[in-house]
């Protein structure tokens, strides 16, 4: 039995109808790597039962405290169905790409089953519409809950369902599984209470460290005249509705990193940020929405350090940044990305990485709890102007291998994550060895033409590219100039 650490237990407590924190990623596989060129259903079954062993939180559900006197626990499901979490779905008809987009995002719009285990598989076949796959390629959609998973934890569920090779076998569990036996009533009421004052006293005991941290963060994030800038009033911080929409490009890990090259490498995370800030500036514009000041994003930071990420659990801090989305100039753009990394990273650094999870222990959680619910539905009222942040942008590390998914090779990966009333608007920078993937979830009332802001984020790539083209050429006119005037100087001679 687990208790779920306050950065866990906020995802529920925040959890409306039209807001369910799922994140997770999509999978576009071709069968024909896999023995016998194909896949059926029951072989994925049995692919994904060999593997659970791997990440515990897959069959562990969660426990309530009687009357929410403390956060819930996650437990062995003594009930565990692998067939309710593995599904089995045909793309509807015309089964083009945008229709996959559509089924994907209807999906991803479905509050979980609080009573399972926090996450679902989609097997989705009947892509043969989708020219840039085989007619027989087939997609893997796995969402999960934000309480049991951050990120990390997320990418580690997903890549330990794949393989290195196709033909690759997991390495089989020490013993095979028997769930844990949940305690009775009492003991759990017991455990809530004591755990609940334990922690409290702990984190008490932080308060002097968290105060100073708290204000030499402030202090350092505070601009022009002493004030902490606020983020300006966008469409993104609309209430959203329950109907999310989810879109991906790819870029391919060669032209980016041509790119970057080209620029003189600046960090590929700023470079990916002015991208995305290119991009929305020109949405904005279209739409006469760009406000005059920058918009800011929310960039989760892993901490989970050298913690198991297949364990689960939220170790995150957050860094703020301006995006410079008021600047024309794309290299003046990303120059002011890179200042404005630089200083959000610093700000987290002093805060802390455990900051938000200590600050949030010092108050119990059925205060807590109901705080959080409280500050939920009046930003969904809209009486809340001020935000620190317009979006969220997270980037997940390619992983080195995992190729293969059931036999099947990957083709492509896009991750998505969740939007709630305020920040509606939230992208995921990951991609395989040989793609960079960025993807967009919103609601159809906030961005209902995503395939549009889409273009917009391939426009913004293709500007950066035509200036890193412009640098190179610079750079070898300059090399071959100061080539030919180095030839073209006499020769010394030696004095006698």
């Amino acid at each position: 039995m687990r208790k779920l650490e306050p950065l866990d237990s906020i995802f529920l407590d925040m959890e409306r109808p039209t807001t369910p924190p799922v994140i997770g990623g999509l999978f576009m596989l071709d069968p024909s790597t896999s023995p016998g060129s194909f896949v059926r259903h029951r072989d994925i079954l049995k692919y994904v039962g060999d593997r659970l062993h791997i990440v515990p939180n897959l069959r562990r559900k969660l426990i309530f405290s009687a009357l929410g006197i403390d956060a819930p626990r996650l437990v062995d499901d003594p009930d565990f169905d692998l067939e309710f979490h593995v599904r089995h779905i045909g793309l509807p008809r015309p089964r083009d790409r945008r229709q996959l987009k559509i089924l994907v995002a209807r999906l991803m719009s479905r509050p979980m089953d609080l009573n399972r285990p926090l996450w679902e598989m989609y097997i989705i076949e009947g892509l043969e519409e989708i020219p840039e796959f085989a007619s027989d390629a087939f997609a893997v959609l796995m969402k999960v809950h934000h309480a049991a998973f951050d990120g990390a934890a997320a990418g580690a569920a997903l890549w330990a369902m794949t393989q290195d090779t196709p033909d690759e076998s997991p390495s089989p569990p020490v013993e095979p599984w028997q769930p844990a036996p949940i305690p009775g009533a009492i003991a759990r009421t017991t455990s809530f209470v004591s755990e609940g004052i334990s922690q409290l006293v702990s984190n008490l005991r932080s308060i002097p460290s968290l105060g100073g941290s708290a204000i030499t963060a402030a202090v350092s994030a505070m601009e022009d005249g002493g004030k902490i800038q606020m983020a300006p009033k966008t469409r993104f911080q609309n209430k959203i509705s329950s109907h999310r929409v989810f879109d991906w490009v790819v870029f391919t890990r060669a032209e980016a990193n041509e790119v970057r090259n080209g620029l003189g490498k600046p960090k590929m995370n700023d470079m990916v940020l002015c991208i995305i800030a290119g991009a929305i500036r020109r949405y904005l514009m279209e739409k006469s929405e760009l406000p005059e000041s920058t918009l800011s994003a929310i960039c989760p930071i892993n901490i989970r350090g050298n913690r198991d990420p297949t364990e689960g659990g939220n170790f995150v801090t957050v860094m703020r940044a301006g995006i410079g989305t008021h600047i024309r100039d794309p290299l003046e753009r990303l120059a002011y990305i890179a200042d404005q990394t630089v200083r959000g990273k610093a700000q987290a650094e002093q805060l802390g990485g455990d900051f938000a999870g200590n600050l949030l222990a010092l108050y119990p959680y059925a205060i807590r709890s109901r705080a959080v619910r409280g500050l939920s539905a009046l930003i969904a009222s809209g009486n809340i102007q001020a935000q620190p942040a317009n979006l969220i942008i997270t980037n997940i590390p390619n992983p080195a291998g995992g190729h293969y998914l059931a036999g099947a090779k990957v083709l492509e990966y896009a991750g998505f994550g969740p939007v709630v009333d305020g920040l509606g608007m939230f992208h995921t920078v990951t991609g395989m060895d040989w793609e960079l993937s960025m993807s967009v979830t919103s609601c159809r009332t906030v961005m209902p033409d995503i395939e549009h802001y889409m273009d917009c984020l391939t426009e913004s790539f293709g500007e950066l590219r035509k200036l890193s083209n412009v640098s190179r050429t610079a750079a070898a006119l300059g090399k071959s100039r100061a080539n030919a005037r180095a030839a073209a100087k006499p020769a010394k001679t030696a004095k006698d």
